[in-house]
């Protein structure tokens, strides 16, 4: 990984880069060498010659540099190694680590890895490859991660429209080893559930939401639960496992909605009172108000209604309106647990949201609990931007 060349960086972007920020955008650079070449590893110095950092170059992106150290030293696959090792390790002091078969071993910027996200289920990984420097490495990582995990297979599923906005081409394809099969059998806290890494949406799971599926528990027991936005069933599950009285779920994917339903069997759950409804949420939220339907617990995970800013206020919009719905869809003193994982849409704003719903709706609600993504998809400070989910647990009068 030696680097191809020097770029300097424009006094507007020095403060950023200064701070550790691990970006830089294309309008950042000057007198950019002819001989570059996507995914080199290039130096980056200020007017004066000083030394800045290092990272991968591609100029087909706005991120035109995602820096990989801020020093001299060598940056080399032995350096690759060490990171990854102590992302892995990381994770295993967690206390609740053997509590779950799923997780996000390795979160890109925040591991000092950008562009990289390693998720292990039960002996799989599934890898993204979201910076075109990686694409050169693509083996020699994938043998990094069988050694460090001692997984029977490494999967690429890099997402195709993050590696659209790279100028890349996606090849979803087994790197090493075994391919994993249609459905692997995960545990997260005891709750079981068989994921498709190939296909599934957020690499087969939403791990980032493994933390506050487990919070439900306290508040589901002898409740009418209506779970929207509901996968394959991460929070209905919990609040069947917290003893709610029936459970209600909305998904607008029909094979989604068909894996619950298999989840729920594999649980032991079958039993129990559950309806699933496949649609559009919006839609079968207001066909649930205009009939009468009350629920004592409802649970929101929608999908990002943005990501860039341009987009925000339109956003806002619909978090407003599902979060109206489900606080005139509520019993009194009712609970909803409100998410969003839209990275633009800060902490503050999400409450002011959640205000202006609960004005809309006619109803005071009090904030108990404000909680952000699972401990594997750490926030690193000089990265405030990985920092995106927000989950907010409200008592609704």
């Amino acid at each position: 990984m030696n680097s191809k060349g020097t770029i300097e960086i424009r006094n507007k972007a020095l403060k950023s880069i200064i701070g550790r920020h691990p970006w830089v955008f294309s309008g950042a650079l000057k007198d950019i060498p002819d001989n570059l070449t996507i995914g080199d590893v290039v130096d980056l110095i200020d007017e004066n010659g000083n030394f800045l950092g290092r990272g991968f170059f591609n100029p087909n992106s706005q991120i035109a540099v995602r820096i990989l150290s801020f020093d001299e030293s060598e940056f080399n696959l032995d350096e690759v190694h060490r990171r990854i090792g102590r992302a892995v390790e990381m994770r295993k002091l967690l206390p609740e680590y053997d509590q779950n078969s799923a997780w996000r071993l390795v979160f890109g910027e925040s591991d000092l890895l950008p562009g990289l996200a390693v998720d292990y289920y039960s002996g799989f990984v599934n890898v993204q490859f979201h910076s075109a420097g990686w694409d050169r490495h693509r083996d020699e990582v994938a043998s990094m991660i069988v050694e460090l995990t001692n997984c029977s297979g490494v999967f690429d599923g890099s997402d195709s429209e993050m590696r659209d906005r790279e100028g890349l081409l996606t090849i979803n394809e087994t790197v090493r080893g075994d391919d994993p099969p249609d459905r692997v059998s995960v545990s997260e806290f005891g709750r079981k559930m068989d994921v498709d890494i190939r296909r599934g949406q957020k690499s087969g799971l939403y791990l980032d939401q493994k933390f506050n599926h487990q919070s439900i528990l306290r508040y589901a027991r002898n409740r009418d639960v209506l779970d929207c936005f509901s996968y394959t069933g991460g929070f209905g599950l919990a609040a069947l496992e917290g003893g709610c009285r029936s459970l209600s779920c909305i998904d607008i994917s029909e094979s989604a909605i068909e894996q619950l339903e298999i989840n729920a069997v594999m649980n032991n759950f079958a039993s129990r009172s559950i309806e699933l409804h496949n649609g559009d949420a919006f839609e079968i939220m207001r066909d649930m108000l205009s009939v009468g339907s009350r629920f004592d617990l409802i649970t929101l995970d929608p999908p990002a209604f943005c990501r860039s800013k341009s987009a925000v206020v339109q956003a806002c919009r619909g978090y407003k309106d599902i979060n109206r719905l489900a606080m005139q869809l509520l019993n009194p003193e009712g609970i909803l647990v409100s998410c969003s994982c839209s990275r633009p849409v800060s902490d503050e704003l999400f409450l002011k949201v959640l205000w202006q719903a609960s004005v809309e709706a006619d109803r005071e609600a009090q904030l108990l609990n404000f909680s952000g993504q699972a401990p594997d998809h750490p926030v690193l400070l000089t990265f405030p931007e990985s920092k995106y989910l927000k989950c907010a647990t409200l008592s609704v009068m």
